[in-house]
This record gives C-alpha cells, sequence and structure tokens, in this order.
C-alpha cells in the first residue's frame, strides 16, 4: 500500500512539473507577443529641410518604438507639448531616422535642435506623411520684399554693432539662427565689416518668436562671406555723404538709438567742413535761436505721419547740436507719442516760440491706417481736403483752442495747413502753427443752421468763387448706357460721375451728356433722381461754406477778462461787415440735367453766445429753407 502510494505521489508531482513547465513556456510566448518588433530601421534621406516637425502632444517620446520591450520615456507629453508651444526656435525638432514595426506602425527618430530631447516617437500607420505624435513644422516664414517699405527695400545698410556675439545681430547666418538643425554662423566676427554696405534681398520671419530677419548682401562683393541672414534690428541704414556745409539730424528712437526713424540735413551757407555748428562759451555748447527754431520746424516736418513727436530740445540735445561738426551727423532722439487711434489723425498746435500748446485727435470713420488724410489736386503743388473733412478738422481744432488763448491764425485753416493736413497719415500726426489771441478781443467763430432749425453745424471760410469739394452722381448698376461718355470731361464711368462746380462751369452741359447716355424704361426716373442728388449734394456744400475774401473777425473788442452779452455780440455783427456772410456759387440743374444756373446762399446773424473778452466766441447764422 505504501509502495503503492509512493508511486501514485510520483506519478502525480511529475505531472504537475510538466504543467508548470508547459505552463511556463505559455506565459514566455504570452510576454512575446505582448510587444512589437522592429521590421525596418532607416536613416531619413529626404531634404532635411522637410523633416522639420512639432509635437502634437498625443504621444511621449521614448528611448525606442514605445511598443518595444525595455523601451523607456524620454520625455511626457505634458513636456512635449511645453516644447511645441515655445518661443525659442531653439526647441525646434527635427526628425532623422524611421522605423517600421511588424504591427504597421511608424516611429521617428527626433532631436530638438537644441540636443536636450532625443529619442523615439509614434509617427502614424504611413511614412507618407508625419501623424501621431509628430506633424510638419515650417520653423520660417519667407515673405516678399514688399513687407518692406519701398525706402527700406532701396536703402543701403551697415551692420550696428559688430563683434562675435551670437545674438542673431552681430554677426550674419547661413540660414536664420536655429530654423534649420546645425546650420550656423556665416562668420564669427563681424568687425572686419564694420564699414561694408549692404543691401537686402530676401525677408521673412521665424514661426516661434515672430520676429523679422533679413538676408543681406556686399553691394561690393556679390561673394562676400558676410552675405547672409541677419536681424533687421541689427541693421543700420548706411547714410549718404552729408555736405560740407550741413549737418545730418538723425531722429532716433528714444530706446534704440540705431532705429532712425527719419533723417534730414541741415546747411548753413559758407560754412566750413569740419567747423563746428554751435558756439563754446563758458563750458557749454549753445545755438542760436533761430537755429532752434528751425531744426524744430523741420524735425516736426519730417515726423509728419509717424508715431513720433519732438516737444522741444533738452539742453542736452542742444549741447549735442552745438558739438556736432559741419560735414557729420548727430542723433537726437525723439518721443513715443501715446496710442493714436488706427482712424484718427492727431493735430499738434505749435506756439510761435517752438513750444507745444496741446493736441487734439480727428477721426472718420472707415479709414484704413496708414492712408492720407486728404488727396493730390491736379495741376497744383498743395493737397486739399475733402470739404466735409475740412469743416469736421475746422471744428475740432476751434474746440480744441477755446479758452487756450491761441487760434490759428485768422481762424480759418490757410492753404498750406490744409496742405499739412491732407498730407498727414491716419493713425500718425501733424503739426500746425498756432498765434496767440490778443487778450482784449473775442474771436467770431461762425455756425449755421437752417432758418427754424435746432441744430447748427460749422462754417468753413474757403476763398474761392466756387464751392470746395466734390460730389458723386450714381445710378443703379441695372441702368444700361447708350455709349460711353466722354470721359475727358471729367472723371466719367458707366455708372457714376465725379464733379466739382467748377468744372460744371466750365461744360456746363456735362451733366446732361452724361445722363443722355442712359436707356432704359426707367431712365427718366432715374435721370431726375441723378439730377436731384447733384443739386442736393452742391447746395449741402454750400451750407457750409462761406467765402470770406480776408473776412476779419477779430474786431470785437473790449477789457480782457470782462463780460459781454449776446445782444452785445449781435450788436457788433449787425454793425460790422459779417453780416451777412454769403457762401460761395453752386450749380444747379434741370430735370434733363442741364445747366440751370449758379446759386449761393446768405447767412444772416441770428444769435450769439456771451462770454468774456480774450475768449472766442460762436455767432449762428440762418439761411432759408430750400423749396
Amino acid at each position: 500500500m505504501n509502495k503503492n502510494l509512493k508511486k501514485s505521489l510520483f506519478v502525480s508531482m511529475a505531472a504537475l512539473g510538466f504543467l508548470a513547465a508547459a505552463g511556463t513556456v505559455n506565459a514566455q510566448n504570452a510576454s512575446a507577443k505582448s510587444y512589437a518588433r522592429v521590421t525596418s530601421n532607416q536613416k531619413m534621406t529626404t531634404d532635411p529641410t522637410t523633416r522639420n516637425v512639432t509635437f502634437t502632444g498625443n504621444n511621449a517620446l521614448y528611448t525606442k518604438a514605445g511598443t518595444l520591450r525595455g523601451a523607456r520615456k524620454v520625455a511626457t507629453v505634458t513636456t512635449l507639448n511645453n516644447l511645441a508651444s515655445s518661443n525659442t526656435s531653439q526647441k525646434n525638432v527635427r526628425a532623422y531616422r524611421v522605423a517600421t514595426t511588424n504591427r504597421g506602425s511608424v516611429y521617428y527618430k527626433v532631436v530638438t535642435f537644441d540636443g536636450n530631447y532625443r529619442g523615439w516617437i509614434y509617427g502614424g500607420k504611413s511614412q507618407a506623411d508625419f501623424g501621431g505624435g509628430v506633424d510638419s513644422y515650417t520653423t520660417f516664414n519667407n515673405q516678399s520684399l514688399s513687407t518692406l517699405t519701398q525706402a527700406q527695400q532701396n536703402a543701403t545698410y551697415k551692420i550696428a554693432s559688430p563683434g562675435t556675439a551670437n545674438d542673431g545681430k552681430t554677426v550674419t547666418y547661413k540660414q536664420p539662427a536655429w530654423t534649420q538643425y546645425k546650420v550656423g554662423r556665416a562668420i564669427t566676427n563681424s568687425s572686419p565689416y564694420v564699414n561694408t554696405v549692404f543691401k537686402i534681398d530676401q525677408v521673412g520671419t521665424r514661426n516661434r518668436e515672430g520676429d523679422q530677419w533679413v538676408h543681406i548682401y556686399d553691394v561690393s562683393n556679390a561673394t562676400s562671406p558676410a552675405n547672409g541672414w541677419i536681424l533687421m534690428s541689427g541693421l543700420t541704414q548706411a547714410e549718404a555723404p552729408v555736405a560740407d556745409n550741413a549737418i545730418r539730424i538723425n531722429l532716433v528712437d528714444p530706446t534704440n538709438n540705431n532705429n532712425v526713424i527719419k533723417s534730414f540735413d541741415y546747411a548753413r551757407t559758407n560754412a566750413q567742413k569740419g567747423s563746428y555748428f554751435g558756439n563754446y562759451t563758458n563750458n557749454v555748447w549753445t545755438i542760436t535761436a533761430n537755429d532752434q527754431t528751425s531744426i524744430l520746424n523741420q524735425a516736426r516736418a519730417a515726423l509728419n505721419g509717424t508715431s513720433y513727436g519732438l516737444d522741444s530740445l533738452t539742453a542736452a540735445q542742444l549741447a549735442q547740436l552745438g558739438a556736432t561738426k559741419f560735414g557729420t551727423s548727430v542723433n537726437i532722439a525723439v518721443n513715443k507719442i501715446s496710442t493714436i487711434a488706427d482712424n484718427a489723425i492727431r493735430i499738434n498746435f505749435i506756439k510761435p516760440d517752438g513750444t507745444s500748446l496741446k493736441t487734439v485727435d480727428w477721426t472718420k470713420n472707415g479709414v484704413a491706417k496708414g492712408s492720407a488724410v486728404g488727396y493730390a489736386v491736379n495741376n497744383s503743388s498743395l493737397w486739399s481736403l475733402n470739404s466735409a473733412d475740412q469743416t469736421g478738422i475746422q471744428s475740432a481744432i476751434t474746440t480744441a483752442l477755446n479758452n487756450s488763448g491761441y487760434q490759428i491764425a485768422g481762424n480759418t485753416l490757410t492753404a498750406a495747413q490744409i496742405d499739412t493736413i491732407a498730407r498727414g497719415t491716419f493713425g500718425g500726426q501733424v503739426y500746425i502753427n498756432v498765434v496767440p489771441i490778443a487778450n482784449n478781443y473775442s474771436t467770431i467763430v461762425p455756425y449755421a443752421r437752417v432758418a427754424g432749425g435746432s441744430t447748427s453745424h460749422a462754417l468753413t471760410g474757403v476763398n474761392s468763387q466756387y464751392v470746395n469739394g466734390t460730389i458723386t452722381v450714381s445710378v443703379p448698376s441695372t441702368t444700361s448706357f447708350i455709349s460711353n461718355p466722354n470721359s475727358n470731361q471729367a472723371s466719367l464711368s458707366n455708372l457714376s460721375i465725379k464733379l466739382t462746380a467748377a468744372q460744371v462751369e466750365a461744360n456746363q452741359g456735362i451733366l446732361g451728356t452724361w445722363l443722355s447716355s442712359i436707356n432704359g424704361t426707367n431712365a427718366t426716373d432715374v435721370k431726375k433722381a441723378a439730377v436731384k442728388s447733384a443739386n442736393d449734394q452742391f447746395e449741402a456744400l454750400a451750407q457750409s461754406q462761406f467765402n470770406n475774401n480776408a473776412l476779419s473777425f477779430n474786431g470785437f473788442t473790449g477789457t480782457a477778462g470782462t463780460s459781454f452779452t449776446s445782444q452785445q455780440v449781435m450788436d457788433y455783427i449787425h454793425g460790422s461787415v459779417l453780416n451777412p456772410l454769403t457762401s460761395p456759387d453752386f450749380p444747379g440743374f434741370n430735370d434733363d440735367g442741364s445747366f440751370a444756373s449758379m446759386d449761393n446762399i446768405t447767412f444772416t446773424a441770428s444769435g450769439a453766445d456771451s462770454g468774456t473778452f480774450g475768449t472766442p466766441v460762436k455767432v449762428t447764422y440762418s439761411y432759408p429753407v430750400d423749396d
């Protein structure tokens, strides 16, 4: 019995051993099947610039394909997300090997440009496109040269701070720094090129930093080792020679002496090259008052349309100018002005002593930043303003100068001041001069309103026979024309015509000729509507303008600071040449568009404000309702 028991136990143990062994084998087989194996691992041979990638945040980075036995995590998904959103190009990534597994998965070996992270990451199921944990990435955005202004394209440049620094601004690079893997500097020391003059032939921005890089070339040596990429901020414009009898004044950004905003040359008759611009007395450099005023005026004119200004010259700046030698240049820091709305033009008022009085921003809806406020006038060196804009600007100026003790001379914009404002750009600024108001008189400021009306608008003085401004007459797009009218008569098109009163006077049939080309069943109604529009627009221009013919609005005098009543103002107006006022001539048309007559509007003083002598006073003029 014991013998059989031992045999039974032996058999049972043997069976258990076999089962255990079988279990071990099966376990090993099961474990082997849980890991993938690599079927291909190759160096990537496509154009390296097409293998710049970024992390998508969908997968982590491993020492080998993540599904292989022994793969260890190099960087988590969170870390890779941080790298993907980095604002430094050193965190750009290059893929350089590709592997596939027996499961059909693709893995890429990648490295950050700074070498801090290297490993394998899942890349999808196809080598045709990057996928999974990586995606294609553009490290640098090439742009058209037109991104630069015409002046920047035409300019010549020097490296602003030659040296050896690897900061993007001191030396040049074969490609913009850190935008291609292991592509570095063109030169490591730019000091030998301190006097080299370059031009720009390419431009673009780095994707992560958003900074502007330009490719420069030596204008005298097309194969210069220094030709390459550099930050735009690392360049300074190379100056043209300065005349022997002049100094060049560079107006520079207050935070960057190499950023020249504008430059101008200031000459002096018979000055000798190498002599000093100013005088050195008692250890102080000085320049004459006339030079100070002239330089300020030229600087402000140069800064028109920019976001910089110059209210005055400091003692240090006067010393800089005085110590400058003729035939050389000097940098004068200007002021970064407070933000101007994109649809505004800032008007700076300058007192006779050259100092700034105050400013006013005039806005206009529907305009683009950088667009001109006015327009060039054919056969004239002066620019002009749309009539409605001129009225609005004049009103804004008058309101801004109320109680300031100053006014624009004659209280009406001169042709030169209109030219200055018209050449300004929205988002920029201009300067105009103001004069003190004698403290014993009050300038009359005319406003107009229709008889019996409750609202008034500013009246603008003009010195011309005809109303100032252009009207546009349009007809529906469904209107058909028999033929194109004679385009030499005015600015004509099939659907609209632009006219000035002077053009109508010169060619009284101009509107009728245009309308006679209209055909169709509704032609009569279309013509009547067009004629009414023309008549209304010309009359509206006349309702906002008066022919001042050099009228004086500064005759209402009294003891400075004392009060006056509205009746006293009216008594003065009725006893002067300021009542009535008359608009310039404007044309009227018959229903068929033929010229009817030239007319004008009479403005009769009907009310005035009270006030104190020495401050402007508003006088309201009425005009009849159009029948």
